[in-house]
């Protein structure tokens, strides 16, 4: 399946590894063999942009789907600690874990990527609650992917 993208004048994408900045006037291509780790300047984390647990995560992975190495005992590893240390500050967070897990497993790392900016979104409201002194009791634990909002006894 082909994949149609259109560039901004200066976006950067990476193309199978190699990243790819867009001159000054917008273009738009066809990538006719999509087997090819491919991320808009959107879905790039750069390291410095990694400065929570959950970004920290998503990096990890953006690594091993760039680098197409989901068995790499590097990558692996840095995830496994960093699943850990998240899962234990934030026991809600362990469902996100279970999908990226099972992504990486069968090789969908664009899919990983995608739960992992969910599980960013989440840990972001996680700290809003915090900042607010709310607290989710274990009862009210949402459904995988639902609002946290609605989880938290008024």
């Amino acid at each position: 399946m082909s994949l149609k993208l259109h560039l901004k004048p200066y976006e950067k994408i990476i193309l199978g590894g190699a990243v790819i900045k867009c001159g000054g006037t917008p273009v738009n291509f066809i990538v006719e063999n999509n087997s090819v780790a491919i991320l808009r300047q959107k879905d790039i984390m750069t390291e410095a942009g990694a400065t929570t647990p959950a970004r920290r995560i998503y990096f990890i992975l953006q690594l091993m789907y760039i680098d197409n190495d989901a068995r790499s005992p590097k990558y692996l590893e840095a995830f496994a600690e960093l699943e850990q240390e998240m899962a234990a500050a934030a026991p809600s967070s362990r469902r996100y874990f279970v999908e990226i897990r099972d992504c990486i497993a069968s090789g969908r790392l664009y899919k990983a990527l995608k739960t992992a900016q969910e599980l960013i979104g989440y840990e972001g409201q996680l700290v809003a609650q915090a900042d607010k002194g709310l607290t989710t009791p274990a009862s009210h634990q949402p459904a995988f992917g639902a609002p946290l909002a609605s989880a938290v006894s008024p």
